[in-house]
């Protein structure tokens, strides 16, 4: 008897490899041209960008969150981005559900392996359910995956996974970011604070110089009036732009996961500009961008979910085997114990109201939506770079001229100083100049900061520095 129940077994482990190794195939990840000619059919794609012409960084170091923070060489920014990374709560938020795709993932391969379990009752007399029988059995039922529906179910999760680790990246490079965007923003505020202090320092001795020049009939009353109107406006900028800086220093400290305290900066100077872009980087470089492999990676998960849904509807074909022990305290058993068991289980599906093929068209419309999806970030990604070459091209122009313009004010008040010196004019006329420096100087900054925050931007366009 148990001579059978072997060959039995082994025919069956024989039958359930045969029906492995012919298993239907499914499939590899979508191919970019297919992926292209689905979402984008018809759209001219430019060959290149304008950008440098250096040899382009990997994905993988694209996706270091804070390996393009070192090309600034800001040593308080690298070591904010650090801190974040380590105790911020958004670096908290994206870890907890990188483990929950993960954990997803792992869930669905168990589909992969037999489930084995334990049955088990006893009792007195007629026992826990009034059957008076007890005893135990221990089984294991394994799906054959003869049509992939496992494995596209698995392949399906570790898409989402990779998109939702692709999101996370994204969100991350955003992070770093808009760190940076706040940090540097800090110094200039705190820079223009100063000088808007400086500002409202000089009108009010202009307003005094003017007050007295009225007692001895040099000026009017008017001329008091307008000078009053300017103090005002001096202080109610420098107000401003102090509580300005002192509210950006507070979000930078939320940002690296502190107290909101407005911690004190240790460098009050923005990093030097980078170089400007040249040309020749090409157009695949965008699919290093998180955005454009999350938007991948949902294409194929779309399709794996299709093939799962078609897989749904052929003949579900299972093993299963085990052994185990009854005995009855009300009946008369012809032996109180079981021999080793082993079967072939097969589930057909043959009239369900046409749910299994709602199931899948239901499937084929999200996969449709995928392909959509795709086209409007990789869209979205060709106007952002665009946007971000052209900001910069037109930031750097701009910042030339401010750049220049404080200069040459620099120029005008070494002259104005001079000729103070020598008596050709009143301190009223030096202290107007100086107002204007500073208001020169606070230009420049900002024009300066608006060229980094371009670079930035175009950064993240690219899905991480350029070169």
């Amino acid at each position: 008897m148990r001579s059978m129940d072997k060959v039995s077994m082994t025919k069956c482990l024989s039958l359930s490899l045969v029906l492995v190794l012919s298993a239907c195939s499914i499939g590899e990840p979508i191919k970019r041209s297919e992926l292209l000619d689905r979402s984008l059919a018809g759209q001219q794609l430019p060959g290149q960008y304008k950008a440098s012409n250096n040899q382009v960084v990997s994905q993988q170091a694209a996706f270091q969150s804070i390996a393009w923070v070192d090309s600034f060489n800001d040593p308080e920014l690298t070591e904010l981005a650090k801190l974040a990374i380590q105790s911020a709560p958004d670096f908290r938020i994206y870890a907890a559900r990188l483990d929950q795709a993960e954990a997803m993932m792992k869930a669905v391969g168990g589909s992969f392996y037999p489930n084995v379990g334990v049955q088990g009752k006893t009792g007195s007399k007629l026992g826990l359910d009034g059957t008076g029988t007890s005893g135990y059995y221990v089984g294991a039922n394994w799906e054959l995956d003869l049509w992939g529906r496992v494995r596209a179910s698995y392949a399906n999760a570790e898409q989402n996974a990779r998109a939702i680790a692709a999101d996370q990246q994204s969100a991350k490079l955003s992070f770093i970011a808009n760190l940076a965007k706040t940090l540097w923003s800090a110094r200039v505020l705190h820079s223009q604070a100063r000088l808007a202090q400086e500002s409202s320092e000089h009108q009010e001795k202009i307003l005094e110089h003017v007050q007295q020049r009225e007692k001895i009939g040099a000026s009017s009353k008017q001329d008091i009036l307008t000078a009053e109107i300017n103090l005002a406006q001096a202080k109610e900028l420098a107000f401003n732009l102090k509580n300005a800086s002192q509210q950006n220093l507070k979000t930078l400290d939320v940002l690296v996961g502190r107290y909101p305290v407005g911690t004190p900066l240790k460098i009050q100077s923005l990093p030097k500009s980078p170089s400007a872009i040249n040309t020749g980087v090409p157009s695949d470089l965008l699919e290093r961008r998180p955005d454009i492999v999350a938007a991948t990676a949902r294409v194929d998960a779309a399709r794996f979910n299709v093939k799962e849904a078609e897989a749904t509807r052929l003949p579900k074909i299972s093993l299963t085997a085990g052994f185990g022990r009854i005995s009855s305290e009300v009946f008369v058993l012809k032996t109180d114990s079981s021999n080793p068991s082993a079967g072939v289980g097969v589930t057909l599906p043959i009239f369900t109201g046409g749910a299994l093929e709602a199931r899948v068209e239901s499937r084929q419309a999200e996969l449709e939506q995928a392909f959509a999806t795709y086209a409007k970030v990789g869209l979205n990604a060709f106007r952002e770079v665009e946007s971000a070459l052209s900001g910069e091209q037109s930031w750097r122009a701009r910042y030339a001229e401010l750049n220049q313009i404080y200069q040459l004010q620099q120029n005008i008040q070494k002259s104005t100083d001079a000729e103070f010196v020598i008596g050709r004019i009143d301190q009223r006329q030096v202290l107007q100049q100086k107002i204007r420096t500073n208001t020169a100087q606070s230009n420049e900054q900002q024009g300066q900061l608006e060229v980094l925050m371009q670079r930035i931007n175009l950064y993240l366009s690219l899905g991480g520095p350029a070169i």
